[in-house]
């Protein structure tokens, strides 16, 4: 499905010459960027992402043409031909997700609705910048590129959002095929586990690493899909520990059936057991996106939201000493820490605004287990309100993440500043693009001298 899904969508949306009077960019833009959030979707695999771009290069390449007061035939026909373009690659493009939904009947009605969008949105693109629609007044001879810019906006937003969601499905096949091989494997497991001759554990055995050989193919291509190079990883990882618990389940197997009474043996084999168990839920974990709990994320948590999250349970003891869980506190700081990293890995981070957040970091780890501790001693001896203790605890603990989020807001600050004083050399930019373009070698490397010159200055 996803072979399918992505060389047919990749077909559909192939890059236009730029022959038709229009440039067409060969990466894609900056603004291709701007969409994800504006799809209301999340795109996590690469495929998706890549299937985008070039429909996203031809949408933004037509609705930020400019509004020259005169156009000519020509340029008026590159504007038909762009929007005939766009439309005959969502036709092609809707067959393949048409495909896709008659054999899988779960997603149907919805992968045809979505389907169904994505075709009225490019007939409604290609209506829009048809010649015959425009206004030609006669009078000034002057010609006016769009009658309803804003109705070919709406429509590329409605073909962005359609599109994504008929990749997004797709990909929700694949995920559901990864989990289908997986509850084959753990049934398989199942049996391997209760059997009690060789004969028996052979013939399992070869099933079983059939499955695993399925398994581990399924689960490569969607680790080199993943954009999130730590989802990326901890899927390799995972992979990792299958792969060598697979050979080390067939000793163990052996060594068990040889030795049935021996103790050892039986533990060695349930721990081997038990581990695939789990690096297999981890893979499961990573490919659908979920929690270990089986809550799905919401979303990339900020720095600022978790210290928010964190002082609030701290001071919801307050309140109520026997709600929260205690490992509910630690796992949520040590996400905020690990979000500190972003910063203290940084080029761009000084080495004392370094040092003082891993200091603050450390300070807040100590800090928790105090209060921790406090929080214990509070609820072995049947407090109903909190103690001097753990107040104190609390408010410690508090004053430490406020003093960490002022450290990270410094350092956002200065990275923020030292963006905007490079962006402003952007005419710099737009003359080495404009040489480069002219192919003036000796222009190129006198504005690179120049404007490095002036920065070392």
């Amino acid at each position: 499905v996803h072979g399918v899904c992505s060389a047919g969508a990749m077909a559909a949306f192939p890059g236009v010459s730029g022959s038709c009077g229009l440039a067409w960019p060969p990466s894609p833009p900056a603004s291709a960027l701007v969409w994800e959030p504006m799809l209301g979707l999340q795109i996590r695999s690469r495929s998706v992402e890549q299937t985008l771009v070039p429909l996203v290069a031809q949408i933004t390449t037509l609705i930020n043409h400019k509004d020259k007061p005169k156009k000519s035939d020509k340029t008026l026909k590159a504007v038909q031909q762009v929007g005939q373009a766009v439309k005959l690659a969502v036709g092609k493009f809707v067959m393949v997700g048409e495909a896709i939904a008659n054999e899988n009947q779960e997603l149907k009605e919805e992968m045809k609705a979505a389907c169904t969008e994505a075709k009225q949105a490019g007939e409604t693109i290609a209506q829009l910048t048809d010649i015959a629609t425009l206004d030609r007044p006669e009078s000034d001879g002057q010609i006016t590129i769009f009658t309803d810019k804003r109705g070919v906006i709406k429509a590329a937003r409605l073909l962005l959002s359609s599109v994504t969601k008929v990749l997004v499905l797709a990909d929700i096949i694949i995920i559901k095929q990864i989990i289908a091989s997986r509850n084959k494997v753990l049934m398989t497991m199942e049996q391997l586990e209760k059997v009690s001759s060789f004969q028996e554990f052979v013939q399992i055995f070869s099933q079983f690493g059939n499955e695993m050989v399925e398994f581990a193919h399924l689960t490569g291509e969607r680790q080199n899909d993943l954009k999130d190079e730590k989802k990326k990883a901890k899927m390799a990882a995972a992979r990792s520990i299958l792969e060598k618990c697979t050979m080390m389940l067939l000793t163990a197997s052996k060594t068990c059936l040889r030795h049935p009474d021996c103790e050892s043996a039986r533990v060695n084999k349930g721990a081997v057991f038990h581990r695939m168990r789990l690096a297999l839920e981890q893979v499961i974990e990573i490919v659908a996106d979920t929690r270990p709990n089986g809550e799905n994320e919401s979303g990339p948590m900020s720095i600022y939201t978790g210290i928010k999250e964190f002082k609030n349970k701290v001071e919801g003891l307050r309140e109520n000493l026997y709600l929260l869980p205690k490992e509910n506190l630690r796992s949520l700081l040590r996400l905020v820490l690990e979000l500190t990293e972003d910063f203290t890995d940084s080029a761009y981070t000084s080495h004392e605004t370094r040092g003082r957040i891993l200091e603050l970091s450390k300070q807040a780890k100590m800090e928790l287990e105090q209060l921790v501790s406090a929080w214990i001693s509070a609820q072995n001896q049947k407090k109903r309100d909190v103690t001097e203790d753990l107040e104190i605890s609390i408010l410690k603990t508090c004053q430490c993440m406020n003093e960490l989020q002022r450290e990270l807001q410094t350092a956002a600050i200065y990275v923020a500043a030292d963006l905007i004083k490079f962006h402003s050399d952007h005419l710099v930019l737009k003359a080495l693009k404009a040489s480069g373009a002219e192919g003036n070698i000796e222009l190129l490397q006198s504005i690179t001298i120049s404007s490095l010159n002036r920065k070392s200055n």
